[in-house]
């Protein structure tokens, strides 16, 4: 039965031949909010925040970001979700408010892209540093069947909280 549910046979001819499941994907989104007053002045966040290179080397599982103008291509490592790993690519286009915050949204004409991501960083001075709120929503077109969206949506969250873990104490150790 739950080899039936997922959309596997054990012989290739019985309800789902492979090409069709190999082809069929489904999308699945995960949101991560979280907001820490961190001790550094805006102006030095604000350089890491808008300089790619910097950037890419802070956050885990970026393997590039290749700004062109207003349009970011992210490519990323490899990305383990459930049993398979991902090499998402995605164009965000970015708005920036100079020391106030960073808005970015997946770049419509990307249509092909796999995965669409859409957020905003607010930077607010606060005494001994700076108020940093980070609001992020991915959505990935993935090959599993809608009845393992609980599993799939855990595990890009648990995924995305890593990947805020790590950002958090490389940037620490890049600003100290």
């Amino acid at each position: 039965i739950c080899c039936k549910l997922l959309g596997w046979s054990v012989a290739p001819s019985v309800e789902h031949p492979p090409s069709r499941r190999a082809s069929a994907v489904n999308s699945f989104s995960a949101r991560n909010v979280s907001e820490e007053t961190v001790p550094y002045d805006v102006d030095a966040l604000w350089e890491v925040l808008t300089d790619a290179k910097t950037l890419q080397k802070l956050t885990p599982l970026v393997h590039r970001i290749t700004p062109d103008g207003d349009r970011w291509l992210w490519e990323m490592t490899s990305v383990p979700v459930l049993n398979q790993k991902f090499k998402p690519v995605f164009t965000a286009l970015m708005d920036f408010d100079p020391k106030k915050g960073i808005s970015y949204s997946h770049d419509p004409a990307r249509s092909d892209e796999l995965v669409a991501v859409d957020g905003i960083y607010t930077l607010t001075p606060v005494d001994g540093g700076t108020h940093l709120s980070i609001d992020i929503d991915i959505t990935a077109r993935l090959p599993f069947p809608k009845i393992m969206g609980p599993a799939v949506r855990a595990a890009m969250t648990v995924v995305m909280t890593q990947m805020g873990n790590g950002f958090a104490r490389n940037l620490d150790k890049h600003l100290r």
